[in-house]
Formats: C-alpha cells, structure tokens, sequence
C-alpha cells in the first residue's frame, strides 16, 4: 500500500458530545454515590468531595491543614504506617482543598480495592490530627508560603483576589506567612469534625468499576458518622469597591508580574458560554491577541493568558503575564487596546474558525476516557450545573456571530471596569 502523504485526513466537526451519564446510587446513609464505568484495564479511580473548603472555614487556613492532616495519623494508625500501606499496593492517594470543596482521591488496582477502602474509611472517620504532626506540617507550609512570598507572580495574583474580595473574604487569600502561626489545632480538627461527615461527602467511581467494586464501597462508606447540625456559612453578598491600580513592592525582582481583571458572571450565567469564547479569543489560546501581540510582536513576556474563572459563589476574570520590568506600562497599554479592539471591531470570520476548532477540541478531551468523564461530571455537579451545560457551549461557539462577540465584549471588558495588580519595582 502508499502512503499518498500529499492528501490529509478528512476533518470532522464537533456538533456534540456523546455524553455517559453516571449511574446513581443511595447508600442507606443517604451518601450518592456516581459510577462510570469504561475501559479494559482493571484501574479504578475513587473520588471522595466535601463541602469542607475555605468557604466554610472560621479561619481561611483551616480548610488546607484539615486536608493535610488527613494522612498524618488516625486513632489506630501512624503516618509511617498508612503511607507505607499505599506504597505497597503501589496506590495512589491524595487530599486536597480548594475554594469550595475539599477532596480525597484514591487511585488503585481494582484487586487491591479490599485492602485499601477501609483504610480510606478509616482516614476520612478517624482521623486524629497528632500535635507533634500538625506543628511539622504547619511549619511546613509557612516556609513554603515565605518562598511563594518572593514569586512576584503568585504576590500579583493574590494581591488581585484580596483587592476583589476584601482581605477577610474566603476567597481572600492571606497575606503573610506569619499567619500559619495563628492557626490552632483544636480550630483546624474542628473543621474536620464538622464538614468531613457522612451527609456532606459525594464518592465518584470511574474506570473499571463493576457490581464488586460497588458492593466494596458500600460496605465501607453506608454507615452513617460526624455531627449533621453544623451550621453552613452564609452567602457573603457586600463585597469592596476594588481599587482601580495597586502597585506591590518587591525589592530586586527580575520580572514585574501584572493581573487584571474584575468579578464575573460564574459559569451558571447565560451569559457564560458566549464568555468562555470571547476570553479565548482575547487571550485563552497561543494563537490569542494577547500572545499575538504581547508576546509574539512585542516580546515583552513569555506568556499571557486571559480566562474566566468560576467558583461556586462567584466568577473573575483575570489576565495574568510575568513581563519585562520595564515593559510593565507598555504591556498594561496593549492590553487593555486588546479589549478596546474587541468593543469596537468585528472578528474575522478567519480568526475566529480556528478558534472555534480549538474549543470545540477542548472540549472533546473534557471526555477523553473515563477519569475526564467523572471529573467533568463532578466539576458540573458542584455548581449545580449538567452535561446540558456543554450542549450550551458548543451551540455558542459554532453560532456566536461576530456582532454578538463584540455586545458580549463593550458588556463586560470595558477597561474602565477593570483593576489592574502589579507586583516587582517600578
């Protein structure tokens, strides 16, 4: 046979997503519990979700040392001991939080599942959050936090959030490194006690989960534990007016780091999917206008992205570039000419098809295998959304006009809206 290596494969467009809905299960403790099952290999990925993030914590650190004490000890089990465990089975375990849910997550052999859940239950029960454990972790966590206090690009980006949220916001991140040495143990496995309970926890199974998989899992996570009267935190309504331009000092950088952005519609809005494109278009790809420009023509960073990020209670859009110190103004001028562009001109139909591709392309790997299929499927969950959600996506990118780009950009990208954080030297 030859290769006729002058004629390229046919190109296929996206018109939809065949999706693989999870299915449902009640353990007699009320728990869901979502399967997906696929693939040949006897692989099996188990993700445990709490609505145990900084959202719903008294002190915005409880959350992360609650997530990472998890493996530092139960009431019948060293740290030594349940590490040792995993590496055994050749296992793969992690805790973790974020924003608005905390995690664990338990990669395994299928044949090893007996002997690994009831050590999961066990951490997720009993916990026991050992003193001389927390101190090492803590201090752990604050030297990292005084490295991460050098990085002109985390400072910029966390100076952005708490200039949008307030500094006691949830979503604030903290802004010294002295302030692990606040965190009290008692307040922290408090955090455990009231949201790592039967009644908040969700478990997601992908991959090569059957009837014995299942029947593992209900035999270890149906009993009911933890104190269900916990009261849950309030939706925090009354934000700050954010400054317009924040200027942080950070003597001898080599970069100066720039973030801009606002609040934005989170991904529940009507609006959201025409978003998604139009941020794509601004600076959400390599090919982008930001990267054309900043990067490509100017040469002023390495990298520049735009993108809208949303939480449960709330969405931001935010540009983020690591640029040359004295690029800094330059860069802050092109950028906000990119969206001055975008309010006043029309795309091409030639720039915007090869965006729409890449999109639609995204998308597909969002579903590409078992594991993205149940973290797509969890992520949607979460905010209250379903796959209907991707229809919706993919139905404004291939029909979003021109026009409706530019409404969507003079609506929310006018660069009057915007505040602007830079960290390095002026």
């Amino acid at each position: 046979m030859t290769l006729k290596r002058n004629n390229p494969p046919p190109v296929f467009g996206v018109d939809g997503v065949e999706y693989i809905e999870p299915n449902r299960f009640i353990l007699d403790n009320g728990v869901e519990l979502f399967t997906m099952k696929s693939g040949d290999q006897e692989v099996v990925k188990i993700d445990f979700s709490f609505r145990a993030g900084s959202w719903y914590a008294q002190s915005r650190l409880d959350s992360i040392m609650a997530a990472l004490m998890l493996q530092e000890g139960t009431k019948t089990l060293k740290a030594s001991e349940i590490a040792n465990t995993f590496d055994f089975y050749g296992a793969q375990f992690s805790s973790s939080s974020s924003y608005d849910y905390n995690y664990i997550t338990l990669l395994s052999l299928k044949k090893y599942l007996h002997h690994l859940l009831p050590l999961v239950s066990e951490i997720i029960r009993n916990s026991s959050f050992p003193e001389e454990e927390f101190e090492i972790v803590r201090q752990k966590r604050k030297q990292r936090a005084i490295v991460d206090s050098g990085r002109v690009g985390l400072i910029a980006q966390k100076g952005f959030l708490r200039n949008l949220f307030g500094e006691g916001h949830p979503y604030s991140p903290v802004g010294s490194p002295e302030f692990f040495d606040t965190i009290s143990l008692s307040d922290v496995k408090s955090h455990y006690d009231n949201f790592y309970r039967s009644d908040n926890m969700t478990i997601t199974a992908s991959g090569f989960v059957d009837s014995e998989v299942i029947q593992l899992i209900t035999g270890n996570f149906s009993s009911t534990w933890g104190n269900s009267d916990t009261a849950e935190r309030e939706n925090i309504q009354q934000l700050p007016i954010a400054d317009k331009l924040v200027f942080i000092e950070k003597e001898g950088a080599n970069q100066n780091a720039v973030a801009i952005g606002k609040l934005f519609p989170t991904q529940n809005h009507p609006d959201f999917p025409g978003i998604k494109l139009l941020c794509t278009i601004l600076g959400g790809y390599f090919g982008s206008r930001l990267m054309s420009n900043i990067r490509e023509d100017k040469g002023y960073t390495y990298s520049i992205q735009a993108s809208p990020i949303s939480f449960l209670h709330h969405g931001v859009f935010l540009i983020f570039a690591e640029v040359k110190t004295d690029k800094t103004e330059a860069t802050v001028k092109e950028i906000f000419h990119e969206m001055e562009k975008l309010n006043s001109e029309l795309i091409t139909e030639k720039e915007l098809i090869p965006i729409q591709n890449y999109l639609l392309g995204r998308i597909l790997e969002d579903f590409d295998g078992p594991f993205a299929r149940a973290q797509t499927f969890s992520s949607l969950r979460e905010v209250n959304l379903d796959f209907e959600f991707y229809d919706r996506l993919i139905h404004a990118i291939k029909t979003t006009t021109p026009q409706e780009i530019r409404e969507l950009s003079q609506k929310y990208l006018a660069p009057e809206t915007m505040s602007t954080i830079i960290a390095g030297i002026r």
